[in-house]
C-alpha cells in the first residue's frame, strides 16, 4: 500500500514539474512576442496580448502532442497495439492529444483571467479568445500527431507544424510574388484571411485592422483590394478544425496501417 502511495505522489510531483515547466515556457514566450508585437505597433497592449496567445499556443500545442503520442509508440509493445481495434485505435489517439494539451489549456486560462483582471477588456471578447485558443490548441495537437506519425520524432514533428503556421499566417506576404503570374488577386484575398489563424482576433476585436498597420502595408498587397474579414469570428476557428481533423485522421490511418504491418 505504500508503494501505491509513492507511485500516486509520484505521478503527481510529475504531473506538477510539467505543468510549471509548461507554464514557464509559455509565459516567457509569451513576453518575447508580446515585446515585438508591441515594438511594431501591430495593435494596442490587449491586441498584442492575444496575439501573442494565439502564436504560444500555435508554438507549444504540437510539440506537445508529438512528445506524448511518440512516448506512446515507445513505451507501447507491438502485440498491445496489434490488439487494439481501429475504433479502439482512435479513440486513444484522441484521449492521447487531449490528455497532451491539459499544461496550455491551464496556461491559457490563467493567462486570460489575468489579462481580464489587470485589463478592462470585456468579459465576452476574453471568452471568445478562450474558446478560439482551446480550438488551435486541439488542432494544432493534431497536427503534431500526424508528425509524430510520420517523422518519428517530436522535434521533426513541431517543425513541421511551425512551418505549417508560418505558410498559412505568412499567405497575406506570399502574394506578392504571385502578382508577377495573376493580374487580379482579389480571389486569393479570401482563402488567405480565413486560413489565417491570427486573423480571429481581428475578427473579435472589429476595431483592429493589423494590414492599415504602417509596416504590413507595405509587405502586402491585401489592402490594395477590397477585403472583409471573416464574419463570423468563429469561422476562422472551423477552417482550424478541419486541418486538425485532416491530420488525426491521417494519423489514425498510418497507426492502423502500421499495426497490421507490424
Amino acid at each position: 500500500m505504500k508503494q501505491g502511495m509513492d507511485t500516486t505522489l509520484g505521478d503527481r510531483n510529475y504531473f506538477l514539474r510539467t505543468l510549471t515547466t509548461w507554464f514557464v515556457i509559455a509565459s516567457f514566450l509569451l513576453y518575447l512576442i508580446y515585446r515585438v508585437l508591441m515594438q511594431v505597433k501591430l495593435g494596442l497592449p490587449i491586441e498584442c496580448f492575444f496575439m501573442a496567445q494565439v502564436f504560444v499556443v500555435l508554438l507549444v500545442a504540437p510539440y506537445l502532442a508529438a512528445c506524448t503520442v511518440h512516448y506512446d509508440f515507445l513505451s507501447t509493445s507491438v502485440d498491445s497495439q496489434y490488439a487494439l481495434s481501429a475504433f479502439s485505435s482512435g479513440r486513444r489517439l484522441l484521449k492521447l492529444l487531449l490528455v497532451s494539451q491539459i499544461p496550455i489549456l491551464c496556461w491559457v486560462f490563467l493567462s486570460t483571467g489575468a489579462a481580464l483582471f489587470v485589463t478592462r477588456v470585456p468579459f465576452m471578447k476574453a471568452f471568445q479568445m478562450v474558446v478560439i485558443l482551446g480550438i488551435y490548441s486541439v488542432s494544432a495537437a493534431a497536427v503534431g500527431a500526424w508528425g509524430a506519425q510520420v517523422f518519428r520524432d517530436a522535434l521533426f514533428s513541431a517543425e513541421f507544424a511551425t512551418l505549417l503556421w508560418c505558410v498559412l499566417i505568412g499567405g497575406a506576404f506570399l502574394l506578392n510574388p504571385l502578382k508577377r503570374y495573376v493580374d487580379d488577386l482579389q480571389p486569393f484575398i479570401p482563402p488567405v484571411l480565413h486560413l489565417n489563424p491570427l486573423i480571429v482576433v481581428c475578427c473579435i476585436f472589429e476595431g483592429l485592422d493589423i494590414f492599415r498597420n504602417p509596416l504590413l502595408y507595405e509587405l502586402t498587397p491585401v489592402p490594395s483590394y477590397i477585403f472583409v474579414y471573416p464574419k463570423p469570428w468563429y469561422l476562422v476557428g472551423i477552417w482550424q478544425i478541419v486541418i486538425g481533423g485532416c491530420c488525426f485522421l491521417g494519423a489514425w490511418q498510418i497507426s492502423i496501417s502500421r499495426r497490421y504491418v507490424a
